[in-house]
């Protein structure tokens, strides 16, 4: 093994990032190297490397653009970690707020649609704290 390097745990290729990226663009409908290479705009042999387990240059932004055409969270893809219950609001996480909105019942989705309708209609505020809590005390 190179120096400094970390070495990828091949015993379980279902655990590989590549096994992941696979499985999404199963799931994405996805049929090709060279189609997720276009999608990405990137050489379809960078695409192909990844899959074969070589992922050891692959940049944080190809990355995230990866994870946004597989419409998959990053953590995901790197962990393979499926935890549902947190979402990762910093990175504007739409599938997480879509899987924490799906396990409400309809009273709360409505409830919540509400609330984002009005978050719409709300002028840019600088203090997102003090209008968090006027929403919350109905003062909005």
């Amino acid at each position: 093994m190179a120096r400094g390097r970390i070495k990828e745990i091949t015993e379980d290729p279902d655990h590989s990032i590549a096994s992941r990226i696979r499985q999404a663009m199963t799931n994405g409908g996805i049929r090709s190297v060279a189609e997720l290479g276009r999608r990405l705009d990137l050489p379809r042999q960078t695409v192909h490397r990844w899959l074969n387990g070589d992922t050891k240059n692959m940049t944080h932004t190809n990355l995230y653009k990866l994870a946004d055409v597989l419409q998959v969270r990053a953590r995901w893809l790197v962990l393979g970690d499926s935890v549902t219950d947190h979402v990762d609001w910093a990175d504007g996480d739409i599938r997480g707020l879509v899987q924490v909105f799906q396990t409400l019942p309809a009273s709360a989705r409505e409830q919540w649609m509400a609330i984002g309708r009005t978050l719409q209609n709300m002028p840019a505020v600088a203090n997102t704290d003090a209008a968090v809590e006027q929403l919350m005390s109905g003062a909005i």
